[in-house]
């Protein structure tokens, strides 16, 4: 955390292997015929039934794979190989290599659009790359955005893609019809992950490094800051509209704002390192995972209440909910499953393994 005076200190709150370190089941997808993608931060990515829970494919489809993107309609599974230095394009039914882009400086988070664009960020090169398809094939671009670049959106008008650069504090908005750089809003100190109001009028932007939730226009406008907790990261709207979370990881907390006033109207308790924070479908429930635990807890979108904790394994990391709002799919890195909940039975029903 950062001091008072500027400097950096470290504390160490309990014994837990790196994430960087944790070669299991990461990241999680759901498609909308209930099947499931999922790979492990190393060589292989796996597609499985999610109603069967049989495994359908699995193949090694990188060096030490990232996250994922899915392109549903045109039957694409983008994952981003962090030690290849590569974006990976495989068939998402089969798993079956499609197309290799160089993106040297270690991809990490990919989004495709519906138009079937590819983007990645690049950490080590302060970039972004962006894969357009064209007619029988593609064309790549690699543009310079800033500073430890994270998790990227698409706007809501669906033109350009917002990237949040940590290391220069800004939101860097660039055109998806050519890549240029329109657009540079400061947000706040170690800006990690954006989410976008339903009706498309507000844009919230939580600050690592100083724990704080800001909310801009689509035009980069700012609304309004308030302090979320230490090392806020991930945030999440309801379907509805009325809640934002923040996952706030050095707290252990998770803190529940009006997404009109961004005034905080609860703070939770979570397990340790809640890494992953995920919204059921239908807007019901909330899972957030801890990673540095062997728990996940499950709370009721609306009211903010807790209804569960349940045991999934070490280093929960994302999860991914089946179209019938009540089975999810949680990645545990570092026991190196998925592990299926039943959120209405407020229980672990099965471990999946790809071995």
């Amino acid at each position: 955390e950062r001091t008072d005076d500027g400097d950096w200190s470290l504390r160490v709150r309990g014994a837990s292997q790196l994430l960087s370190n944790a070669p299991g089941i990461h990241h999680v997808v759901a498609g909308r015929d209930g099947s499931i993608w999922t790979c492990q931060r190393s060589r292989r990515a796996a597609r499985i039934d999610g109603y069967t829970r049989k495994i359908m494919a699995v193949r090694e489809v990188a060096t030490k794979a990232s996250h994922m993107a899915l392109d549903h309609e045109r039957d694409r599974l983008f994952i981003a190989d962090a030690g290849g230095n590569a974006l990976v394009c495989v068939s998402s039914s089969n798993l079956e290599h499609l197309e290799r882009w160089d993106m040297p400086g270690s991809p990490q988070l990919p989004l495709v659009t519906e138009e079937g664009i590819a983007c990645v960020t690049i950490s080590a090169a302060a970039a972004l790359g962006i894969v357009w398809p064209q007619g029988d094939g593609y064309r790549t671009k690699v543009i310079e955005v800033g500073s430890g670049p994270h998790d990227p959106i698409v706007t809501p008008d669906g033109q350009s893609i917002l990237v949040p650069c940590a290391g220069a504090g800004d939101v860097v908005r660039v055109s998806l019809s050519d890549g240029r750089i329109t657009g540079r809003f400061k947000v706040g100190d170690g800006p990690a992950h954006i989410a976008v109001h339903p009706d498309g009028t507000r844009i919230y932007v939580a600050n690592t490094f100083d724990g704080t939730l800001t909310c801009i226009s689509p035009e980069g406008d700012l609304l309004n800051q308030v302090t979320s907790g230490r090392w806020a990261h991930v945030p999440k709207v309801i379907p509805d509209g009325r809640l934002v979370y923040v996952a706030n990881f050095f707290d252990d907390t998770l803190a529940v704002f009006d997404a009109w006033t961004l005034e905080r109207v609860a703070v939770l308790n979570t397990d340790a390192y809640p890494h992953g924070l995920d919204i059921s479908p239908d807007g019901n429930s909330v899972v957030v995972t801890g990673f540095s635990s062997d728990h996940v807890r499950v709370f009721d979108a609306t009211t903010y209440e807790e209804k569960a904790r349940i045991k999934v394994g070490e280093g929960s990391a994302h999860t991914a909910f089946l179209t019938d709002n009540r089975t999810a799919f949680v990645g545990c890195s570092i026991s190196d499953h998925l592990a299926v909940i039943d959120i209405e039975a407020e229980t672990c029903t099965e471990l999946l393994r790809l071995n």
